[in-house]
């Protein structure tokens, strides 16, 4: 049978059934807004998770009266680590000022001599920032001799930590939850669709029509609404994107490939559930 017999069947459908039509078009789109909205929210959240990732710093304290060469070579060393973000000497000078500068006093008239040791601080890559990359770093640190011990906020870290794992799991669970509930609606609705023709599907199937013959038509007719609803939300979505960008400019940084890719991927499936609906109805005729 020519295509077009199938394409003029299917605008057929679109014009005697708007409704269906119009509800399946308005669930594509709700699709597409919620795979966006999904996207952007896991990546405002883990650039969230990178900027409390960058401000983890681990110290190392330096025993006293060791050569201030051999203090800079330990530096240079961490720099060369791939999980560390950046390294900073600390002299107990410079330490002295950050001290008065955060308590506003100054520090001779609490002590008769300077507290303050030579340390290194330095801080990690966020894809590094987990417990295995801090306790490899510290294990070798800690058989530096001259480093005295290892400081790092434990409870600042295990939020970071457990925060990444959260991110993750609830951006997948939110989002799956949701695909399921709307991909389920689309195929009842659909169903709905594909059952209004009882006795033109007997006489089509009296007339020896298989099943390809007579779902076609009606598959075409979903995935038009599913096409035309995902680019309806995908402008949409594109719009407040532009609107919100001037109060969050990292929306604009989402990379377009994600975007892309999600978009693709919610079309698959839409086509997939027509598909199989199409499939599951016509072989119960």
């Amino acid at each position: 049978m020519s295509s077009e017999y199938y394409f003029h069947r299917a605008g057929t459908l679109i014009r005697r059934r708007m409704l269906p039509f119009l509800r399946i078009l308005l669930i594509s789109t709700i699709l597409s807004l919620t795979t966006i909205w999904a996207i952007t929210a896991y990546y405002g959240l883990s650039k969230e998770q990178n900027r409390l990732a960058s401000n983890l710093e681990l110290s190392v304290m330096i025993k006293q009266d060791v050569d201030t060469s051999r203090i800079f070579t330990l530096a240079e060393s961490l720099k060369k680590y791939q999980q560390i973000h950046h390294v900073n000497v600390i002299s107990p000078s410079l330490a002295t000022v950050a001290f008065e500068q955060e308590l506003g006093e100054d520090t001779d008239a609490l002590f008769t001599e300077s507290p303050f040791q030579w340390s290194i601080s330095f801080a990690l890559k966020p894809e590094y920032c987990d417990h295995q990359a801090v306790s490899f770093i510290l294990a070798d640190l800690s058989q530096k001799e001259i480093v005295e011990q290892t400081v790092f906020n434990a409870q600042a870290a295990g939020t970071v930590f457990a925060r990444s794992s959260m991110v993750l799991t609830l951006g997948l669970a939110g989002a799956t939850g949701i695909f399921i509930l709307f991909l389920g609606f689309l195929s009842y609705v659909f169903r709905a669709e594909l059952l209004q023709s009882p006795t033109e599907w007997f006489i089509l199937q009296t007339l020896g029509a298989g099943r390809g013959f007579i779902a076609i038509p009606h598959l075409l007719f979903a995935i038009s609404a599913c096409t035309i609803g995902i680019a309806i939300g995908s402008g949409i979505a594109q719009v407040i994107r532009f609107q919100y960008s001037h109060s969050f400019p990292w929306i604009m940084e989402i990379p377009l490939n994600w975007l892309f890719i999600s978009l693709g991927g919610i079309t698959v499936l839409c086509y997939l559930t027509a598909g199989f609906t199409a499939i599951s109805v016509t072989k119960g005729k």
